[in-house]
């Protein structure tokens, strides 16, 4: 179990549990990748921390003297050192665009003195309630603007912008104001805004009591999933774009052999790897599932066309040449799961704790509406609370069984 969390390693966990487990749970040394757009982002935010930390005390820092200060950063590091992800960029393109966003972003918002500055990359803890899970929060800017509302600020200097609506916005900008109010009780009014600088546009929401209370909720779940997953081993390992910026690709276990097809070695293997065998072997198999792919997409229109004259014409068995094939229709509650709708699940998991029953969070929805809800275990009106979380489904079992051979064939839509 980790001492502390943050957004970033259980964001970290949701893109990739294997780099999770290397970075917080492991700790694996290893020489961090240096990419060129993380440390852009970097410089920037070290020389904005400048500008409104003086700006708070009355002093302006020129735009010269700015950008001097962004030129210093990048010669802290050797170029050679630095990965550039983007096949069209350079490193001296990265250094352009951070002293583009600075210049714009000065005329901007020189002084830098609005409002009252209550913190320039802010460290805050805070507890979840009711818990014992502690998060960690950096908040690039915090301050009180003179209509008295508490601004919680985060700077972004990529290219894409987020929707106030976006989940990662809410759970990154929830989580600090969980932190901000937690130790800072007195600011009532708090607004969350991050600048997007390249753009020079900002996106700001307000979050309702109700949506604090249900980002807790999701990040309680959010650990008990990294701690599941602890307990049993299991961090498999996740591509995508995001393997670009990984410190671990020597050791993660979806890159060794494609690194060794390439010709590079198997430094700190126990064992060899037979790559080349594995290769035929992966081949072979991949080529059974492809055809396994398409029979089953064929097989999976038939079941639904059956399923589908069973419900129109209430027949339950069919009569082949081959054999028969038996159909059941029936409705069936559930509660939501976490796939089907993350908030209303989250709510749901609330809602339990609530009734005391936390011995059903994992959560198990089935053991919930077996166990629970459908023996009538709550009163009457604590059944009526849970109601509102059911979801009804239509369950369908189609059942072949070929003439020659006896044994179920049944499959379940």
């Amino acid at each position: 179990m980790l001492s502390s969390y943050s957004y970033s390693s259980l964001d970290t966990f949701r893109v990739c549990p294997r780099k999770f487990k290397y970075a917080y749970i492991d700790k694996v040394k290893t020489v961090p990748r240096v990419t060129a757009d993380t440390y852009l982002g970097n410089a920037v935010h070290r020389v904005l921390k400048q500008l409104y930390s003086l700006g708070a005390d009355g002093i302006l820092m020129s735009l010269d003297e700015a950008l001097n200060a962004y030129a210093q950063e990048w010669e802290k590091l050797d170029r050679n050192l630095i990965t550039v992800v983007s096949d069209y960029y350079t490193v001296d393109d990265y250094i352009r665009i951070g002293r583009e966003i600075l210049a714009q972003h000065y005329e901007s918002y020189k002084p830098f003195n609005q409002g009252t500055l209550l913190g320039a990359e802010l460290h805050l803890t805070y507890e979840l309630p009711g818990t014992t899970f502690k998060f960690r929060s950096y908040i690039d800017r915090l301050w009180k603007r003179d209509d008295g509302v508490v601004e919680i600020c985060d700077y972004k200097t990529g290219q894409a912008m987020t929707l106030s609506t976006d989940p990662r916005f809410v759970q990154q900008m929830g989580l600090y104001q969980l932190a901000v109010q937690s130790n800072f009780p007195q600011f009532q009014e708090i607004e969350l805004a991050q600048y997007f600088l390249r753009k020079n546009e900002t996106v700001s929401r307000r979050l309702r009591p109700d949506e604090l209370d249900l980002l807790e909720e999701q990040f309680r779940l959010a650990i008990l999933e990294t701690l599941q997953a602890e307990k049993t081993d299991d961090f498999p390992a996740q591509e995508g774009t995001h393997c670009n910026y990984c410190d671990f690709p020597q050791i993660c276990p979806a890159k060794i052999h494609r690194r060794i097809l390439d010709g590079e070695e198997q430094s700190g293997r126990t064992q060899e790897l037979p790559a080349e065998e594995l290769r035929l072997l992966t081949d072979q198999y991949l080529d059974k599932y492809r055809q396994l792919r398409e029979l089953a997409a064929e097989l999976d229109t038939l079941k639904e066309q059956l399923v589908t004259f069973a419900r129109e014409y209430d027949v339950s068995r069919f009569e082949g040449d081959l054999g028969k094939v038996s159909v059941s229709l029936a409705r069936k509650e559930e509660f939501v799961t976490k796939s089907q709708d993350g908030r209303a699940f989250a709510e749901l998991s609330s809602l339990c704790r609530q009734l005391g029953l936390d011995e059903y969070f994992s959560l198990d929805p089935r053991a919930l509406m077996k166990e629970v809800y459908q023996r009538k275990r709550l009163s009457d009106e604590q059944l009526k609370l849970l109601e509102a979380f059911i979801v009804e489904k239509e369950r369908s079992r189609v059942t072949a069984k070929l003439d020659a051979e006896p044994q179920d064939g049944s499959e379940e839509l």
